[in-house]
């Protein structure tokens, strides 16, 4: 009950700081803006940025600590030892007979930088369509908002002097709602499209798998990959793919693991095979398909 009730309260922050954020930007950038302060204008709009990526970033640290809490407690209150262990040597010896892994790794990264690069271009056109073009339109449309609700007489901040200037306030108020509106609707898209972190940790990246590289321990009942990912029998796949040619085992996971934005997994063994019908065919539930 009380981890449902955790879980909740997370889904529910997760929503409601986006809103709170903005909100709050938006009335001291409108302050700005009576203030005659223009340069707070565009303080707000950088802070503003800054802080958005920002609070994305610390969702990502705060789940990485709560992953490790995880891995702590697995491993504290585990009574098997480990049933097999990978080092890193054992990997690179076996990822040395596939020849095509190059040519996917620098695929892969190609296209993370064209999105690095297309996310860059949109942030700053952004910037510039809002200051050159949007801005009247924006600003237009909040003032006869405001005017015709007539906000002000209801509710008129106490630095305003008249109703008209109250008016004006939440005009620019309104003008950076839809601003930072857009702006939150087109990153919320954008990064869902290049299958990036966005207001989660949870992202599948399915045309491409992590490889893993540094240490494999298996467990009875779970794997830990990389010192960072512990994955508990049974693990829910939807396909299991083992390429003696290139010696690797591949599954995809069912639903995305929390901090690893892949829903693909490629461990390198010189005996995949083997090493599959050893210690690992037991920690599999495939639910959509069948071991290849």
């Amino acid at each position: 009950m009380f981890t449902q009730q955790n879980n909740l309260r997370s889904k529910v922050l997760r929503y409601l700081w986006p809103i709170l954020f903005t909100i709050v930007f938006a009335l001291v950038g409108a302050w700005g803006n009576i203030s005659h302060e223009t340069s707070i204008t565009y303080i707000i709009v950088i802070a503003y940025l800054a802080i958005f990526f920002g609070i994305v970033i610390t969702i990502g640290i705060r789940s990485t600590r709560v992953r490790f809490r995880e891995i702590e407690e697995y491993m504290k209150s585990t009574k098997s030892g480990a049933i097999e262990k990978l080092t890193r040597d054992d990997f690179m010896k076996a990822m040395e007979k596939d020849t095509e892994y190059t040519q996917e790794m620098n695929k892969f990264v190609k296209s993370q930088m064209k999105n690095l690069v297309i996310l860059m271009v949109v942030l700053i056109g952004l910037l510039m369509l809002y200051t050159y073009v949007l801005s009247g339109p924006f600003i237009t449309l909040a003032k006869y908002i405001s005017n015709a609700v007539n906000i002000g007489y209801y509710l008129k901040p106490w630095f305003t002097q008249t109703i008209e200037e109250a008016n004006l306030y939440y005009a620019y108020f309104i003008d950076y709602l839809i601003y930072f509106g857009v702006f939150f609707v087109l990153m919320y898209v954008i990064f869902r499209m290049m299958r990036m972190p966005f207001m989660t940790t949870n992202v599948q990246v399915t045309d491409y798998p992590y490889t893993v590289t540094k240490e494999l321990i298996i467990f009875k009942d779970a794997m830990l990959i990389d010192g960072m990912y512990l994955l508990k029998s049974p693990i829910p796949v939807k396909q299991i793919i083992i390429n003696e040619k290139r010696r690797f085992i591949e599954f995809q996971l069912s639903k995305p693991l929390s901090g690893l934005p892949y829903t693909k997994i490629r461990i390198y063994h010189k005996s995949p095979r083997e090493l599959w019908d050893k210690v690992m065919k037991n920690l599999f539930k495939v639910e959509d398909s069948t071991a290849k």
